[in-house]
């Protein structure tokens, strides 16, 4: 004996990775290989921010000593370079709300907040060559941190020439600054 079953009610489940209600669904190859140049920065320095920012070695009357600092260490003044690599984390953060979730609604254009906030860490850390305390001769800045000063000013000409490229208003004097890349 069989039975037949009715078919459910309601409109057909979709497939899973199919396109969403909206008729969208996430294409990688449709990110602009800039946009992903700009996440990537956001994570390397992200990832350099565990390893050695500033370092101290001391040898002398028969004593070695050796002291290193990562980002997420605030004495001695580190607390500019923390800041520096949070605002470069969060301008591909903000750039990557705006590609994976469109939906977000941020309270200025995504590129034109990646574009401030990868500047301003640009300049943070170059504030934080000069700014933190004197750590004597066996001291200073370590591999990381200039990795990630490098880092982020590249992340800031990327997203510079990403926000012309779209034609993303920047503030103030900014939008006066000459188009660059094409």
């Amino acid at each position: 004996m069989s039975y037949d079953v009715p078919p459910p009610s309601g409109p057909p489940a979709q497939p899973p990775n199919s396109a969403g209600p909206s008729g969208n669904s996430f294409d990688p190859s449709s990110v602009d290989r800039r946009d992903w140049a700009i996440l990537g920065i956001g994570f390397i320095v992200f990832i350099f921010s565990f390893f050695n920012y500033y370092k101290w070695d001391y040898s002398g009357f028969g004593i070695k000593l050796s002291k290193t600092w990562s980002a997420w260490h605030f004495d001695h003044g580190l607390f500019i370079a923390w800041l520096a690599m949070v605002l470069t984390v969060a301008g591909a953060a903000v750039l990557a709300v705006s590609l994976f979730s469109p939906a977000v609604q941020l309270p200025a254009p995504a590129r034109q907040l990646s574009f401030l906030a990868f500047g301003a860490g640009f300049v943070l850390y170059v504030i934080a060559i000069f700014a933190h305390s004197d750590f004597g001769p066996g001291g200073g800045h370590d591999f990381s941190f200039w990795i990630s000063l490098i880092l982020s000013g590249v992340g800031a000409v990327v997203a510079l020439m990403r926000a012309q490229q779209t034609n993303t208003a920047l503030p103030g004097p900014l939008a006066s600054l000459p188009r660059i890349g094409k």
